[in-house]
């Protein structure tokens, strides 16, 4: 009926044993992406984390006495100074975002093995589940891989 090559089929099946074994983070079809953290900055007071900007429009005097003094002394300035002018520091929040050049993986194993072999590419990667959700098309891919495997052809639950 089908035109597949042995290896192929050896293939599928061992992603479907692999998809039917993982860990399925609650998560009807999950799929899964490499995401890194990323500093997504608003304004003041939008999020608790800040740090001082280090650019040219922040004057010399809008820095408090204690700074002005550690900055003429070329040592380090604080992240954070109550006494200083609130333009001094940028405030962000830190997200993780997907990393669009890698794409999607059926398993977990094989985000994290993309991650060991490019970690040097990455910030704090992680890899993180996703699910399939009002995407027919992959629903029923995923659905016809995790059945290769299984008895009566029913996927497990989380692939109903």
């Amino acid at each position: 009926m089908f035109n597949i090559s042995e290896e192929n089929k050896k293939f599928l099946i061992e992603l479907s044993e692999k998809i039917n074994k993982q860990d399925n983070r609650a998560t009807q079809y999950p799929l899964f992406q490499v995401r890194t953290k990323k500093r997504i900055y608003g304004e003041q007071g939008w999020r608790d984390e800040c740090e001082r900007k280090e650019d040219d429009s922040i004057e010399f005097d809008m820095m408090c006495k204690k700074c002005q003094e550690l900055y003429k002394k070329d040592e380090e300035l604080p992240n954070w100074c109550e006494e200083c002018d609130s333009v001094c520091f940028a405030w962000y929040s830190l997200e993780y975002t997907p990393v669009e050049d890698c794409g999607l993986f059926f398993t977990a194993k094989a985000a994290q093995r993309h991650i060991d072999e490019n970690s040097y590419h990455y910030t704090d990667p992680i890899v993180y589940g996703i699910g399939a959700w009002r995407n027919p098309e992959m629903q029923k891919v995923m659905q016809i891989i995790s059945s290769l495997t299984t008895e009566d052809e029913k996927p497990r639950d989380c692939y109903k």
